[in-house]
C-alpha cells in the first residue's frame, strides 16, 4: 500500500558559506541538478519531484510552485552573475574573495546510505559539467549531526518529517533557530511566521504560509529533491489501515485500528 507522507528531503546548503551565501548560487545548484535522472534512475518514481518544504497536497502548500528542470546554461549564467567564472583558465570556477582567487570546490556531507549517496554523486557529475568540483562524503550519523549543529558543513544531505502543525517549521527556516543548520536569514519570512502564528482562520494561515513557501523555493536555501511516499506491504485480509501526513505511526488509530474479517 501506498500513500502521501510529507517527508520531503533535500542539500541543505550553509548559507553562510563563501559559495552559498548568494542566492544565484543556489539557485544555480538547482538548474545544474537532473531530477529527471534522479527520479528515473535512483527513485524509480516512487516519489514525489521536490517542491519545497510543504508537500504539493498540503492545505498550507502553494500552488505555484514548480519543480526546477535541468538547464545548465541558466546555471552557468547565475553563477557567471554572482561573480564564479574560471579567471585562469584551468576549468574550474574561481572569484577573488579577501585578496585570493579561491575555486569552487566544496564537500557534501551525507548519510551512509546508497541512494543519498547516489543523490549526491549525481550532484556531483552534473556540477562537472559547469566547472564546479563536488567532493561526497558519506558520514557516520552522529558525526554529520555534530557537524549540522555547529554550523560547521558547506553543504549536507537531510530529510525532514513534518510536525503537527506549520508553524514548527520556523524552528528550521525562522532566523537564528535552533535547528536551522544552514543558518539561513530573511526578514518576510520571520515576519511571516511571527504573523501565522498568532493568525485563527485557517485560510489566512493557509495564505501566510503560501508566502513563505514561495519565499524559501526563491532563495533555494536548499535543493529540494524529492517528497518520499508511505510504502507499506500488507496482507490483503486486513481491514481499517490507514495512512496520514505523518506515515501511519502519526494518526489515530492507525496501526491500533487495523482489523482482519472473521472467517
Amino acid at each position: 500500500m501506498a500513500g502521501q507522507e510529507w517527508t520531503e528531503f533535500h542539500i541543505e546548503w550553509n548559507s553562510k558559506s563563501l559559495f552559498f551565501s548568494d542566492k544565484r548560487v543556489r539557485q544555480a545548484m538547482a538548474y545544474a541538478f537532473n531530477n529527471d535522472e534522479l527520479h528515473s534512475s535512483i527513485l524509480y518514481n516512487l516519489a514525489l519531484p521536490g517542491t519545497g518544504v510543504f508537500h504539493p497536497n498540503a492545505w498550507m502548500a502553494s500552488k505555484n510552485i514548480k519543480p526546477y528542470s535541468q538547464d545548465l546554461k541558466k546555471a552557468e549564467q547565475l553563477l557567471d552573475e554572482a561573480g564564479w567564472t574560471d579567471h585562469d583558465d584551468d576549468g574550474i570556477r574561481d572569484k577573488e574573495i579577501n585578496g585570493r582567487l579561491v575555486p569552487f570546490e566544496f564537500t557534501i556531507i551525507t548519510f551512509e546510505q546508497p541512494n543519498a549517496i547516489k543523490a549526491c554523486t549525481l550532484l556531483k557529475n552534473n556540477l562537472d559539467q559547469i566547472g564546479v568540483i563536488c567532493d561526497v562524503k558519506p558520514t557516520e550519523f552522529t558525526v554529520k549531526s555534530q557537524l549540522a549543529l555547529t554550523h560547521k558543513f558547506q553543504a549536507m544531505m537531510a530529510g525532514w518529517g513534518t510536525g503537527t502543525d506549520p508553524a514548527t517549521l520556523d524552528n528550521i527556516y525562522a532566523t537564528g533557530q535552533g535547528r536551522n543548520f544552514g543558518q539561513y536569514s530573511n526578514p518576510k519570512v520571520d515576519e511571516l511566521f511571527n504573523q501565522a502564528q498568532v493568525e485563527f482562520d485557517r485560510e489566512k494561515r493557509a495564505a501566510l504560509y503560501a508566502q513563505i513557501h514561495e519565499i524559501l523555493w526563491e532563495d533555494q536555501p536548499a535543493l529540494w529533491l524529492f517528497h518520499r511516499k508511505s510504502l507499506y506491504g500488507v496482507n490483503k485480509r486486513i481491514r481499517g489501515f490507514n495512512f496520514s501526513p505523518r506515515d501511519p505511526f502519526g494518526v489515530q488509530p492507525g496501526f491500533l485500528g487495523i482489523w482482519v474479517p472473521k472467517q
